[in-house]
This record gives C-alpha cells, structure tokens and sequence, in this order.
C-alpha cells in the first residue's frame, strides 16, 4: 500500500492552525475590550439591522459585542483543535454554524474533524455547503477529494483535488493525496510526478520519499527507491518501522531474501503487528525454503488480519513447499474460490498437479492463467514447462517465443528453450540459447552446469570440463556440479576422478535425499535441466 497514509492530513496546513502571532494579538483586543474581573451584562438594546445602512457610529459596546461574538467562538475552536479534542471541536463549530451558516472555515474545521472521527458522510455534507459559499477557494475542494480517497472513489477524487490545485497550484496536501489516489488506480508514473513535484519544491518530508521509494519499487527502479531510503532516514521524525518494511519489500523484490528478513525483523521490532512486514517476512522465509518459519508467520497474519483471503494462498504456497500435497491443494483451492483472478495462486495449484502427475489439470490452470494476465512471464514458463513433458515441443517452443518478445533477456524461458531443443536433438539451437542465458548472467552457475552438460552429450570433453569448472569456481560445495564433472571424467574412462566427485557429491547431498527429491523434484529446477534424464549409456 501507499506508504506514510495516515500522515497525509491538513494539519500541517498554515491556514488551519493558530496563529500565535493571531492568538496573542486577540488577547490584547479581549483585554482591552473587557476587564476579566468584571462581568459584562448583555445590552438590551436591539441589534442594528445588517441590510439596513446605519445611520450613526457604532459604539464602543457595540464593537466589542461583534468582536466577541466572533473571536471568542472561534478560539474555542481553536483550542480544541490545539488539543485535539474532537468532539469538543465539533460541539463548538456547530455552535458557531448555528449563528452564522455560511462561515467557510468552520465548515471546513468540523468537516476534517469529521473525516479523523471516520464520520465521511457528515464531513461531505459540510464541504459541499462549503464548495456552495466559497466556491474559488482551494480547501474544500481539497478536502472532499481527500474524503473520496479515502471511501476508494479514486476517479471522484482526483478530479476534486485537480480543481484545489487548479486554485492553488501550490496545494502540497492536495498533491500528495492526488499522488495517493494515482498510486492506488496504479498510475505509478503519475504519482511519481506529484511526488517529485512535491521533493523538488523542497517541501518534502521523510513519508514523501518513502511513498516515491514504494513507487520507484513498483517500477523496478530499484536504485532510485534505494537512495530515496537513505534520504528519507535523514529526517530525525521519520517512521522507521515504515521505512525498514520498505526497505525489506525492495530487498525481497531484488531477491536479496536474507537481507529482506534482517530489514523486516527490524521493522517488527519496532511495530510487532505490522502486517506488511510479517507478510513479507513470510514469503521471505518461504523463498529460502525455510518453511517452518514461513508457516510460524501466517499464523501471526491470521490472528492480525483473519478475514484476509490471502491466508489460503500463502498457506498453500508454504504447504506446496513442504511437500504436504492435500493440505496445500484445500487450501489453494479455498483461495481461488475466495479471489478467482489471482494468477499466482493458480499457478501454484498448476505446480502442485504438476508434481501430482495430474499434468492436464495443470495445464488447464495455466491456460485460464494466461488468459488472465498475458505478460505473466511465470506462468508461460510453467505452460512451456508442462507442454515439454507432454513431448509438444514445437507448442512449448512458440510459448518461448511469445515469453521472450515480452522479457528477451528472462534467463528461466531462455534455459527451458535450450532444454526443449536439446530434447529435439537440435544441439546447436541450444547452445545458442545457453549462450545467451551466460551472456545475461555470466556468474550464473546453473548457465554453466547446463551447458556442460550439452557439451557432454556433443561429446566435447574438454568444453564441458571447462564449464564445469567455472561452475565450481562461483560455487565450490554444489553437488550437482561435482555430479556432471563425475560423469564427464567416466565418460572420459577418467574413473578414479569420477568416484571423487561422485563420493564429494553424495556428502553434500546424501542418498536418502536424492530418492525423497526425485520423487518430488521441484519444477523450475526439472524444468531448466537440459537434457533431461542423464544419458548413462552414453559412452
């Protein structure tokens, strides 16, 4: 969500707090007009009429009756603000409103302290008075856009708080709420615009930059959301449970998941219930496998939030990765039933039929998820994937092609690709693919393994030696990589370098774990394997 919500009010609005200069210069007036030891007794004598001109000089009585019945209601008011008593605000603007109805700042003072009470149908009814008396004035406008921000009519909104910037173009409470409702429709580069509108007038203040970090987020521009973190840490009343919540999303969303934990963990320090942050502490947890921890943080979410559908979906997901098959399945199929376009939630469920042998169940769930979200990279790859084990290599093909005119450089389609062609026997196409993927991401041992493994099966000894080895440079202790090293040196009748690598890798990666995983092996490593089953007759 919009980060630093709750902060966007019009308290910080000069026009609507008291003056001290105001307030002192009205106790010299009330001093001045009655001495505080001597009651004052109301006059008798009838009011002038104020459609009639008068016809003498108002007297020093008179004056200071009209002062009075105007400064002393409004700083009441003002001192129930001050002290941020509601109700008694409210109390005293009715009681203003009831003697002069058309007065324009008293409409719009008890509208915002209905909109902090949540009372928003009151506070529209005094801002449209408001809108009808004063109607070239920038506040109400501003403050009904907020009020519709807030009851979600984004559009309403936005249009309200176009017209307060169209009357002050210098309206920051009004731009960022307009960012607001920008980030909510998901028109990120327009919030992005009044927030930098907002930052390079120098009236920004730590939850600015933290809500253009989210942003900056959201458009992958991971560098900019970084530096706007680190600025917004230099205010000294910035939120920090916010700012390290937001930093643990970034870290997260860069897949730096053990970093994204440390961040988070900081968060909930400080905010123990802060949902965002368990939540995403959660899929953290769940990315590093380690699913106990996973599992022990959606429990938390389910006490905070236990009407939130999401539960079934993560549950789903960390049961999937527990291998729990029928607990995950309920609990995924609870969660499509509840949110039946959320994709992620159907490819998981594709993964678990996948895992189930049920592979037309799982390819029905990605064709509805494609349906649904074309550009949905996962889920293409997960319909590659399945259309390659149904031996339909020319459809998984053409699904790689779509994948890659949407991301050219995803290294997932391109390693799928080269496995395909490679099951095709079309050697050469898959080099070129696994070339490409080395040239992406030329630390990528995965890359290196796999090409090694296609240079095996060409027969080119020595390349597939030297991709290993690289592969086993970057990472010393993968077993995997020990495994086809193993295998090059036996079919290199290299016998004793073989049963070295095949005694390291079965240390790192005992028997009885090999049999539970090749049971259940995970689908993106399956998938991304080229050449599928190893040759062993191969010679």
């Amino acid at each position: 969500m919009f980060r630093g919500k709750k902060n966007l009010t019009t308290e910080n609005r000069q026009e609507q707090q008291p003056k001290k200069t105001w307030i002192h210069g009205l106790k010299k007036k009330m001093s001045s007009i009655i001495h505080p030891q001597v009651p004052q007794k109301p006059s008798s004598r009838p009011l002038p009429s104020t459609s009639l001109p008068s016809t003498s000089l108002e007297s020093p009585k008179q004056r200071s009756f009209g002062l009075l019945r105007h400064h002393v209601p409004k700083f009441k008011i003002n001192c129930a603000k001050y002290y941020s008593n509601e109700n008694l605000v409210i109390e005293y603007c009715t009681q203003y409103l009831d003697r002069f109805p058309s007065s324009y700042s008293t409409l719009c003072d008890r509208a915002e302290t209905f909109r902090k009470l949540k009372r928003y149908e009151e506070a529209l009814n005094d801002l449209n008075c408001a809108i009808a008396v004063k109607p070239h004035k920038p506040t109400a406008w501003c403050l009904r856009g907020i009020i519709k921000g807030l009851n979600k009519f984004y559009l309403e909104a936005i249009e309200d708080l176009n017209d307060a910037l169209y009357r002050d173009k210098t309206d920051y409470l009004a731009l960022k709420w307009r960012a607001f409702c920008y980030y909510e429709i998901q028109f990120y580069n327009h919030a992005l615009w009044d927030l930098d509108l907002i930052i390079n007038s120098g009236y920004a203040d730590g939850f600015t930059y933290l809500n253009r970090a989210d942003i900056n987020r959201r458009l992958k521009k991971f560098e900019d959301a970084n530096k706007d973190i680190t600025k917004a840490f230099c205010f000294k009343n910035v939120n920090k449970a916010l700012a390290y919540g937001i930093s643990g999303e970034l870290k997260l969303d860069r897949e730096e998941f053990q970093d994204a934990i440390n961040d988070l963990n900081k968060a909930l320090k400080l905010q123990p219930d802060n949902a965002i942050a368990l939540r995403n502490r959660c899929e953290s947890y769940r990315m590093l496998m380690d699913s106990e921890n996973a599992l022990e943080d959606l429990n938390k979410l389910c006490i905070l939030e236990p009407e939130n559908d999401y539960q079934y979906q993560l549950r789903g997901a960390i049961l999937l990765d527990m291998r729990k098959w029928n607990d995950s399945l309920e609990n995924l199929n609870k969660a499509i039933k509840s949110l039946p376009n959320n994709v992620a939630t159907i490819g998981n469920r594709a993964k678990l039929y996948c895992k189930l042998r049920q592979y037309n169940l799982a390819l029905k769930d990605t064709q509805d998820g494609i349906l649904m979200d074309p550009r949905n990279l996962i889920i293409r790859q997960q319909s590659m994937d399945l259309h390659r084990r149904n031996n339909q290599y020319d459809v998984a093909i053409g699904e790689a092609e779509v994948a890659l005119m949407i991301d050219q450089k995803n290294i997932n389609t391109l390693l799928i690709r080269a496995d395909v062609y490679f099951l095709k026997r079309k050697y050469n196409y898959s080099l070129v693919d696994l070339d490409n993927a080395n040239r992406i991401a030329p630390k990528n041992s995965f890359v290196l393994i796999s090409r090694s493994e296609l240079f095996c099966k060409m027969k080119y000894y020595e390349d597939a030696l030297y991709n290993v080895q690289c592969a086993l440079e970057i990472k010393s202790a993968d077993h995997y990589a020990l495994e086809v090293r193993g295998n090059i040196y036996r079919k290199q009748h290299k016998y004793e370098e073989a049963l070295v690598d095949y005694d390291k890798s079965l240390e790192l990666y005992p028997l009885d774990m090999i049999l539970e995983h090749d049971q259940n092996q995970d689908g993106k490593k399956e998938s991304c394997k080229v050449g599928g089953e190893k040759d062993d007759k191969d010679s």
